[in-house]
């Protein structure tokens, strides 16, 4: 896995456990974003959420948003069925849609540095 690579990840630890699409951001930290079919809850993380167009990404069946304050940590563990089953690999997310979520981190300071690092450098 890649970063920048979307996979399928089952959060058992979700109100509603089920599959989540996600973004690798640090694979070397585990570190992903979820994709939302919904726009993120509270004010500030809605006003920085990234929409991505489901023609931006052919698993998508709808607009989702990625919610850029936060970033998931999963424990190895939890990534063992997505590096080892095809179908949980989605392939690498667009330029244009990782230059979007870029550009949102640059101009908030929700995340700590070493977050920002690893999302802003390639």
């Amino acid at each position: 896995m890649q970063k920048w690579d979307v996979v399928r990840i089952y959060c058992d630890d979700l109100r509603t456990p089920h599959d989540k699409y996600c973004i690798c951001i640090c694979p070397e930290r585990n570190w992903f974003y979820f994709i939302n079919s919904e726009k993120p809850e509270f004010r500030k993380s809605r006003e920085l959420a990234v929409s991505i167009e489901s023609y931006e990404a052919v698993f998508l069946n709808r607009t989702s948003y990625v919610d850029t304050t936060t970033i998931q940590k999963f424990h190895s563990d939890q990534l063992n069925d997505c590096k080892s089953d095809n179908d949980r690999q989605c392939g690498p997310l667009l330029p244009a849609v990782r230059a979007r979520i870029q550009v949102a981190v640059g101009s908030h300071n929700a995340l700590n540095a070493a977050e920002v690092a690893a999302v802003l450098n390639d």
